[in-house]
């Protein structure tokens, strides 16, 4: 059954009394010929009567969030003021920090805002294809994360303002969504990795980690291709070299509903590591990916575990990343 805008643009008001209930939004933007990544991402907990989230920029002068070029996260926030899903909404709000989404077209069209501690953002969304929507699976622990999850190619235009000085945004992209149980905690260490090359061409995966090797099962995504979108029935993650702990080159081998198959390469061009979360710890990087006869197309990795075991990953040493 397709997504429709009355689920995916709005904040779902059936969820449960879990403190942890969440309703998220994310939409990843860059500026690659710069080697510029971002984010603008922000969380409703509407059980704990907070907000989360806030934008993010970094290139390779910065690498943490006390030396990026900008990243405001709050934690804790107080929501927009009025009823939860009444008075505002997943895609038509305000936070008291400035953060603002607006939908101009249901399922389509979005404008992002944020004017804050000399930051500015104006950015608009278009998505280029139908949202792909992923189920949940116990198998990958996702069950605890999330009831609903889309990702949506799109192409992300606009302004960032740092300092006085303007950046011109104009690149492909993607959005994802969802509402559930967030608990991180039970969720297993894996990779969230995707590109989007031009408006009929991308892909996008979720992978869970394979103890004992580089691999990465994928447990969700897509294809898109000559325009057509089609779920992903199977693939692999694959770390193909890391710099200490870092993956710098990965591959991704996929097949979806309609048998095509797609292989791709990725290059790290700019890294970020983010402690967003306080049970889960990431490398959050802008990829270049070679498949179906693009070089260079705009992506991301992100490699996530628990707070427990990526402390342990960053103590083990050469020994044991070479193996991973």
């Amino acid at each position: 059954m397709a997504l429709t805008a009355d689920v995916a643009d709005h904040l779902c008001l059936s969820g449960d009394e879990d403190p942890y209930w969440s309703d998220s939004s994310w939409f990843s933007w860059a500026i690659p010929e710069r080697g510029i990544n971002g984010f603008f991402y922000n969380h409703f907990r509407p059980n704990m009567n907070c907000f989360l989230g806030g934008p993010a920029m970094w290139d390779e002068t910065g690498h943490y969030v006390w030396d990026m070029r900008y990243f405001d996260w709050q934690l804790m926030r107080l929501p927009p003021p009025g009823r939860y899903g009444v008075d505002y909404d997943k895609y038509d709000f305000e936070a008291p920090c400035s953060m603002s989404i607006r939908t101009l077209e249901p399922l389509k069209r979005y404008r992002l805002g944020y004017d804050r501690n000399g930051f500015k953002l104006d950015l608009t969304f278009e998505a280029v294809a139908e949202p792909n929507q992923i189920g949940v699976h116990k198998e990958g622990g996702y069950q605890d994360a999330y009831r609903l999850h889309f990702e949506q190619p799109g192409r992300v235009q606009g302004t960032v303002v740092l300092d006085g000085e303007t950046y011109e945004v104009d690149c492909f992209s993607i959005r994802d969504g969802s509402h559930g149980r967030r608990h991180l905690e039970t969720v297993p260490a894996g990779g969230y990795t995707w590109s989007t090359a031009d408006a009929r061409t991308g892909w996008h995966v979720m992978a869970v980690e394979v103890p004992g090797g580089r691999e990465s099962k994928v447990m969700g995504g897509y294809i898109l291709r000559d325009g057509a979108m089609s779920p992903i029935v199977s693939g692999v993650r694959r770390v193909v070299e890391r710099d200490g702990p870092r993956p710098v080159r990965i591959e991704v081998e996929l097949k979806d509903e309609l048998g095509r198959e797609l292989q791709a390469l990725g290059r790290e061009k700019t890294w970020a590591e983010f402690n967003l979360f306080a049970d889960h710890g990431q490398y959050w990087t802008q990829f270049a990916w070679d498949y179906d006869g693009f070089e260079h197309a705009i992506g991301e990795d992100q490699e996530y575990k628990g707070l427990d075991d990526w402390r342990r990953w960053h103590r083990a040493g050469p020994e044991v990343w070479k193996t991973k």
